[in-house]
């Protein structure tokens, strides 16, 4: 008999999260496991596209997280799942309330950002601490992305050390190679073209990216930068003005959210992670994939495991402007960009072994 695995997420946008939730029910062997998507909105979502149609997906028509808990509930009673996932903090605190006093099924929570850089970065309230340390507490089993990750987990949340499992983000290779196959080049070729994605907001440094790309034009003006992600918070318009500021309209230039990005990380002669923060950047191990060279910050310890120093990318120290632009003017010096330097994960036998 097949075992029901319900998947919960706020919206299907097309964030790390999304992504990863996606890859992991796509991955799912069909044979073994009658998958569920529980949506809190399927109004809003750009990646709605992207799921399987044999999935059963229930919306739950709600703008908050929070107002989700009661309708939760119920669906969960209903679908009387053997599993459930969550990918985000406030699904988890949802999932955790909407179980009190019901037969649990094994949960299974995954942390989406370095535990140590949200406690540096981002100031919870003492309640959403609260709730989301019980939460954890409370899974049969939780993800961390990276062996760094899972020690932070227990540092910070207080977590079981032998309920933390490591699972590598999966990438969805085939819709990689789908979504390049017989694509025409979309920049100039006789320019140097640049490629940086991820929404727009401060931990993706793109401040840094710009300020760096400065200096970069001013000692070879072939450069040309092509930022690709959604603004959710109206951020383009100050990184406009920093653009403006530094004369460089025209050459760095702000795509939008595409529903196709790997056209554009196939055809660009660089990729940039400017991160000031991350979980594990599924564009890094993306950009890996189509070997591509690669410019990262030392966002998260594990980067190291993913780009060996001078042979398929440079890491630079976070916030450095002029180690940035270093690396981006010295990328031809990169002679390995073609090993192989990370193992996927096996997602069956991961959900196998669980349960």
């Amino acid at each position: 008999m097949r075992k029901k695995i319900l998947f919960f997420l706020p919206l299907m946008n097309s964030g790390g999260a999304e992504r990863v939730t996606i890859n992991i029910i796509k991955e799912l062997d069909k044979r073994y496991y009658r998958i569920y998507l529980i949506l809190g909105s399927d109004k809003i979502g750009n990646s709605l596209h992207l799921i399987p149609k044999d999935i059963v997906i229930y919306s739950l028509d709600v703008d908050r997280t929070i107002y989700s808990i009661f309708k939760l509930r119920r669906i969960i009673k209903q679908i009387e799942p053997d599993i459930i996932y969550s990918s985000l903090n406030r699904t988890h605190i949802a999932i955790n309330l909407a179980l009190i006093g019901l037969n649990r099924p094994k949960s299974i929570m995954r942390i989406p950002s370095s535990p140590k850089l949200v406690n540096r970065y981002i100031k919870h309230s003492f309640l959403f601490s609260l709730f989301l340390n019980k939460s954890l507490k409370s899974a049969d089993v939780v993800i961390a992305q990276t062996p760094e990750m899972r020690d932070e987990a227990v540092e910070y949340y207080h977590i079981d050390r032998d309920k933390i499992k490591v699972l590598l983000n999966p990438l969805d290779r085939n819709l990689i190679d789908k979504s390049i196959k017989n694509q025409k080049n979309p920049f100039d070729k006789r320019y140097i073209n640049v490629v940086a994605s991820g929404r727009l907001s401060k931990e993706k440094g793109f401040d840094i990216l710009i300020r760096a790309f400065k200096i970069v034009y001013i000692k070879n003006s072939n450069f040309r930068l092509h930022i690709i992600g959604i603004d959710y918070n109206n951020e383009i318009y100050e990184y406009r003005k920093l653009i403006e500021k530094l004369g460089l309209l025209g050459i760095v230039n702000f795509l939008g959210f595409k529903t196709n990005p790997y056209i554009y990380y196939n055809y660009s002669d660089l990729f940039v992670l400017s991160s000031r923060r991350e979980g594990l950047p599924n564009v890094v191990l993306e950009n890996i994939y189509l070997k591509k060279p690669i410019v990262a910050t030392k966002c998260i310890p594990f980067m190291s495991e993913l780009i060996k120093d001078g042979k398929n990318g440079f890491l630079v120290e976070v916030e450095n402007i002029e180690q940035l632009a270093d690396a981006i003017l010295r990328y031809k010096e990169l002679k390995d960009i073609g090993i192989e330097v990370f193992k996927q994960s096996d997602v069956n036998s991961f959900f196998k072994e669980l349960i």
